[in-house]
């Protein structure tokens, strides 16, 4: 275990922490955008210590029930409920910064903190800063810390936008197409370090993704949208379910699956499998 796993785990109070706690829960939501039917009768529930992707092709209303279970929409019909002072770290799929724009990768994440009444006197701006920097070094982010922003690679930027989303410990987090743009073996790193988060911070951890050819084998549950959720359970289960199947073609017959090991005589090995 790194020194740094040790200093987030140390600046946790983990006896507090419920690891089978629920975070989210969505019953019966449906949505409709105008006279369109975007979402139908979805049941889902996200726990804290478990990770859950989100597939489906382009159109399925991924992005719309994202924005109803992050409260940034409220539902037509169904309700919402989340757990009391719910805190929630957003990895969009992408940002925009202006070219003109001068901001460094420390600064682009230290706007992260910059929230109102954020720091009170139990905490200390000097606390979050540390705490920042120990996400940036879980991260791998210290040479990349005075680089402009607009001139980190795609794989670069996906780490820092998932610092952004880290840095105050949240109960959830929400990935919306984590590994866009980015290379296989960036894929295979990236997916180490989400699952490596979940076990660190013992927070629920929600992916979306529309590329049906990879998931992390570590999810607790895919499911499958398409306005309604019609499939869900292990990535194997749903791989070989005749409903995906029938959404999604034959070419995805064998889906890619990252799976996460721990062995004797390394501290990691991951792989792809068929």
């Amino acid at each position: 275990m790194s020194h740094t796993i040790v200093a987030m785990n140390a600046s946790l109070n983990l006896s507090k922490i419920n690891t089978n706690e629920i975070l989210v829960q969505a019953t019966n939501i449906t949505h409709f955008f105008g006279e369109k039917r975007v979402l139908q009768n979805i049941d889902l529930t996200l726990k804290r210590n478990e990770i859950t992707t989100l597939i489906g092709p382009n159109g399925a209303g991924k992005s719309t029930l994202l924005k109803i279970l992050i409260d940034l929409i409220q539902p037509t019909l169904g309700k919402i409920w989340r757990s009391p002072h719910l805190s929630i770290g957003f990895m969009p799929q992408k940002i925009q910064v202006d070219a003109s724009l001068p901001m460094t990768v420390a600064r682009f994440l230290k706007l992260g903190l910059r929230k109102p009444h954020f720091f009170s006197s139990q905490k200390t701006e000097a606390n979050f800063t540390t705490e920042l920097m120990q996400t940036v070094s879980l991260l791998r982010l210290e040479k990349l810390l005075n680089t402009p922003i607009q001139k980190v690679s795609g794989g670069e930027m996906q780490r820092v936008l998932l610092a952004r989303a880290l840095i105050r410990k949240p109960d959830l987090l929400v990935l919306d197409e984590p590994v866009q743009g980015v290379d296989l073996q960036g894929q295979v790193e990236l997916y180490h370090l989400i699952n490596e988060i979940k076990d660190t911070l013992h927070c629920g951890i929600l992916m979306v993704s529309h590329d049906l050819h990879i998931v992390m084998k570590s999810t607790h549950q895919v499911l499958c949208l398409n306005e309604h959720i019609c499939c869900s359970g292990h990535p194997q289960t749903v791989s070989e379910s005749p409903a995906f199947k029938n959404l999604f073609g034959q070419e995805f017959d064998e889906i890619a699956i990252y799976e996460h090991h721990h062995g004797d005589t390394c501290d990691h090995t991951h792989g792809l499998l068929k």
